[in-house]
Order: structure tokens, then C-alpha cells, then sequence
């Protein structure tokens, strides 16, 4: 019996370490099942419309470019889309990124049409220029950035150029080329689409015929400084007194004239007239 004590217990303890092992198993597999769906319970998640790829300023929306995401219900974004029928065939207004809830304060109003036409807001005018690498600045004009135009007048005879600012915080609307090559190189642009109003847009028709312009790419929360107002005063006006000169009475002058026996009085006006009275 001795010689088999030492591996019956051997062989007991391998069974009771292995059943060890699998009661283990077991309650961390039922405890890990209870965790998830505790988290299942306490996070409600629900489906919102978000673009399945990059979108740019003017694409229609439609179920090839949109799918719904699980969302965390308790944070789901304001103005989101729980279908995609409800955004099918609005255009967006801003660039959407890949994954990004699409919003409706992000589209176009229905109705307003498809492409750039949707992005142009009342009482103002979309106005394409031709531009080269210098004006376009290399590049970087991006949709949604901002510039100023500046002018510069043609060279007359025995006078400088005139260089003035003519349009300021203009917002570009679109480009006619990419941006950016697959390197994240900047790439030259060759027309630019700003949005302005009837005024400007005749200020910057005029110059394209007159001149050339420039775009000087600005910060878009620069804001403007008011220009200082120059109060003009009114100079009273002091009347002039202009000195009074006395011109005393002209004193008449008598003369006595002698013709042989006969006397005669002459008067004059004065000593040095020759006018008499």
C-alpha cells in the first residue's frame, strides 16, 4: 500500500489542481458575461447618419455616401439624421470628414438646388477669378478661408502705381483644382470663387479690366477695426469791423478877384479844387 500511497496522491492532486483551474475558468467567464451586459444596459446607444467618406462644399448626399453608426444616445450630436432618407439629396455646405455625423446646421436648406448653388446665402453672389501662383498664394487658398483683394492700378505717364485695398474678409467658396498632392505638397491654383455682394462684385469686375489684384490670405477671426470717425467743427465765423476814418466837411475857399475897379468873390469847393460853388 506504501508504494502506491505517493501516486495515488499525485494523481489526486493533478485532479483537484485541474478542476481548480476549471471552476476558475468558469467564474471569470460568468463574471465577464455579467460585466457586459451591465454596460449594455447602462449605455442606450442608437443609429445616426454619418458620411462614409471625405465629402467636399457642394456634393449631394445620397446611401452611397452615407451609413449609419452606433452612437451613445445620451451624446448624440444636435440637428443629427437617425435615417438616411432625410438628408438623400440635400448638398452639404461645409467638408465633411469620414465617420463624421452629418448635421443640419452642415446642408444645404431642401430645395436650393445642387452643387455651389445650395452654399450661396441670400443677397450675396458667387465670382470666379483667374488667378496664378503668386495671387492664388501658392496654394493654400483653401474653401472656407478668407481674404482681402488689393488692387493695383496699370502705370501712367510720369505716375506710380496706385495699390489700395478694395475688398476686405472675403470668404473663398471653391477652387478649381486640389490643394494638396499625396505628399501634403501644396499644388498652384489656377481659379478662385469668392462669395461677395452685387457692389462688390462690380468692384472686382472693374479691377480685373483696369488691373491686376492680388489675395492676401487673412485670419478669419481677425476682426475688422472700426474706422475712426473725424468729427468735423464748424468755425464760427468772427465778422471783420472794419475801422470807421473820419472825412471831415469839405471847408469852402474864397478867392477875391480884382479887374480894375471892380472886385469879385469866387468860391471853390476846396483849396485844391477847381470846382466852384
Amino acid at each position: 500500500m506504501k508504494k502506491y500511497g505517493t501516486v495515488i496522491a499525485l494523481g489526486l492532486a493533478v485532479v483537484f489542481g485541474a478542476l481548480a483551474v476549471w471552476l476558475t475558468n468558469q467564474w471569470l467567464t460568468t463574471r465577464t458575461t455579467e460585466e457586459q451586459v451591465v454596460v449594455k444596459e447602462t449605455v442606450p446607444m442608437t443609429k445616426i447618419v454619418v458620411a462614409g467618406r471625405d465629402l467636399g462644399i457642394g456634393t449631394p448626399l445620397s446611401a452611397d455616401n452615407l451609413i449609419l453608426a452606433q452612437w451613445p444616445k445620451a451624446n448624440a450630436p444636435k440637428g443629427a439624421f437617425e435615417n438616411v432618407n432625410e438628408v438623400e439629396g440635400r448638398v452639404a455646405i461645409t467638408r465633411l470628414r469620414a465617420g463624421s455625423p452629418v448635421l443640419a446646421a452642415e446642408l444645404a436648406a431642401p430645395g436650393s438646388g445642387a452643387g455651389l448653388v445650395a452654399v450661396i446665402p441670400d443677397g450675396k453672389r458667387a465670382m470666379s477669378i483667374r488667378v496664378d501662383e503668386v495671387i492664388g498664394v501658392s496654394g493654400f487658398i483653401l474653401p472656407n478661408t478668407y481674404v482681402d483683394v488689393i488692387a493695383v492700378g496699370n502705370p501712367e505717364q510720369n505716375r506710380p502705381r496706385e495699390v489700395k485695398t478694395i475688398l476686405k474678409k472675403i470668404q473663398v467658396l471653391a477652387i478649381a483644382q486640389e490643394t494638396t498632392t499625396e505628399e501634403g505638397q501644396a499644388k498652384v491654383v489656377r481659379t478662385v470663387t469668392m462669395e461677395v455682394d452685387p457692389a462688390e462684385a462690380e468692384k472686382l469686375a472693374l479691377q480685373t479690366h483696369q488691373g491686376s489684384i492680388h489675395l492676401i490670405l487673412r485670419n478669419p477671426l481677425e476682426e475688422e477695426k472700426p474706422e475712426p470717425v473725424v468729427k468735423k467743427v464748424a468755425r464760427k465765423v468772427v465778422p471783420q469791423i472794419k475801422p470807421r476814418v473820419y472825412t471831415p466837411k469839405p471847408v469852402p475857399y474864397d478867392i477875391e478877384v480884382i479887374r480894375g475897379t471892380n472886385r469879385e468873390n469866387v468860391q471853390f469847393k476846396t483849396a485844391e479844387s477847381e470846382e466852384r460853388l
